[in-house]
């Protein structure tokens, strides 16, 4: 871990050497996304399907995000379309959808979605350009009109691939794949603190929450889930 003046809990945890690591399969997840588990949410290479209790596929997903009821769905596609959908109803259409230039513009992506912790705002990563070139940033909207409330001023850089992790408090984590870094965003959307990761991991991928007792931080090669104690 590199050494730098942090003071988040999270970054904090990160300096210390992880609690217990498990080895695991990088390529397949799943889990429900609903109340009444009639619906998985279920990840093979390289995608995510929504499928049914027959196995049904009832569509492919770029990115999600739940709070209460809603469910909120991006694509992957340069003027990415923002669907939301019901989780209480007794169908799979989408009760909004946002094209753009409200989802983002047409030679801009969504990269990741999320929810606050209280459901107020959506926290935001676009990307624009192309491989290698990749620019990244930061935005809070309003997720009943997809208002743009803040954007960050700091370029989050040209990695590949960027994850956002909803925290308490109406923070967000971001983690940067090839950089393996971490950037911590306050609950007005502004850039807090950075950190980098292990350098002898080659990529880092997403992170969780555990209680608010564990950050938990996903790599790739090392396939490994790492637990940090907060």
């Amino acid at each position: 871990m590199a050494a730098n003046n942090v003071t988040s809990p999270y970054f904090l945890a990160l300096q210390n050497k992880p609690s217990s690591i498990i080895r695991i399969n990088t390529s397949i997840a799943a889990m429900t996304v609903n109340n009444n588990n009639n619906a998985l949410l279920y990840c093979p290479e390289g995608h995510l399907l929504l499928i049914d209790e027959q196995g049904n596929e009832i569509r492919t997903i770029w990115n999600c995000t739940c709070y209460d009821t809603a469910l909120i769905v991006s694509e992957a596609d340069p003027g990415s379309k923002i669907e939301v959908y019901d989780l209480c109803a007794d169908h799979w259409n989408p009760v909004q959808t946002f094209t753009a230039p409200t989802s983002c513009k047409v030679d801009q992506q969504i990269e990741k979605i999320r929810f606050n912790s209280d459901g107020s705002c959506l926290g935001v990563i676009l990307r624009q350009g192309s491989q290698p070139n990749y620019y990244h940033w930061f935005e809070l909207r309003d997720p009943n009109n997809m208002t743009v409330i803040s954007t960050t001023k700091t370029d989050l850089g040209n990695d590949q691939w960027c994850w956002l992790l909803t925290l308490p408090d109406r923070q967000f984590l971001a983690t940067l794949w090839r950089e393996k870094k971490f950037l911590l965003f306050d609950s007005h959307g502004e850039l807090q603190e950075t950190t980098e990761y292990d350098k002898n991991v080659k990529y880092l991928n997403s992170t969780a929450l555990i209680n608010g007792k564990y950050l938990v931080v996903q790599l790739w090669k090392p396939d490994e889930l790492r637990f940090y104690n907060l």
